[in-house]
């Protein structure tokens, strides 16, 4: 039976799955593209081998799964990205409804969460349509991926490192403890593109300068760690897992 590996189709920092078709084929490995619920679901129901998964996705097996976080490569964003954005109207006093053609998602989520957080502006986030212009038809603001400058807009991992200081981790492997697929640090090495360094400057030369963070690390478990608790004490998990790392815990 093949092995499952499941990631999110448009997960944001796409570097580290740039070999992951070819080395799925040459290992008779079946590469599964999917969206976020999906990839968490089949993780849940041990449909998955492996998975790329974010905070949210790790948290939500908390009760039901023994999750085991691949020490390998990950992403870690610390200020400006351009990966995830909200997008508002011009002239408005304040916020009155949100919506995004991807509410489930975890940037998503913590675009809703900062809103709170930061401006003391609670709504639900809506799942709707279309792109942004389509979105911002019919609600006051938007969250998306990418980052169009011709819009208002809010830069997600920018606004997350100045409210809470720490990296905002978007995804990183995991498995099943019961799972442990042979030489799996080496294998989600290999589906990453050649000679990514530990750490990629964003627009090095701008006022809005950020950098990812590539490796598991000590750094990247404990805001791991952090971003579990914002999580949960937001009511998107139902409890703080422990943060568990194969060949380690």
């Amino acid at each position: 039976m093949k092995k499952l590996i499941f990631v999110p189709h448009n997960f944001v920092f796409p570097e580290i799955l740039g070999n992951i078709e070819r080395v799925c084929e040459e290992k008779n490995f079946e590469l599964i593209k999917t969206d976020e619920a999906s990839c968490i679901e089949n993780m849940l129901k041990n449909r998955a081998s492996l998975a790329l998964l974010s905070p949210l996705g790790y948290g939500a097996g908390v009760k039901n799964a023994d999750f085991r976080i691949i020490p390998s490569f990950t992403a870690g964003f610390v200020g400006y990205s351009g990966r995830a954005s909200l997008y508002f109207n011009q002239g408005l006093s304040t916020i009155e409804a949100i919506g995004s053609a991807n509410s489930s998602d975890f940037l998503m989520k913590i675009g809703n969460i900062l809103l709170s957080e930061r401006y003391d502006i609670y709504l639900k986030l809506e799942q709707c349509k279309g792109d942004v212009d389509d979105i911002l038809k019919s609600y006051s603001a938007a969250l998306s991926y990418g980052n169009d400058e011709t819009l208002n807009s809010m830069d997600i991992t920018e606004d997350w490192f100045e409210t809470f200081e720490i990296p905002l981790i978007a995804g990183t492997w995991v498995t099943r403890n019961e799972e442990e697929p042979d030489d799996v640090i080496e294998l989600t090495n290999l589906f990453a593109l050649d000679e990514i360094p530990e750490e990629i400057d964003i627009n090095p030369n701008s006022e809005r300068e950020g950098k990812i963070l590539t490796r598991w690390n000590p750094e990247i478990k404990l805001a791991f760690e952090q971003n579990l608790e914002l999580l949960y004490y937001h009511k998107l998990i139902p409890e703080i897992p422990a943060v568990k790392v194969f060949g380690v815990d």
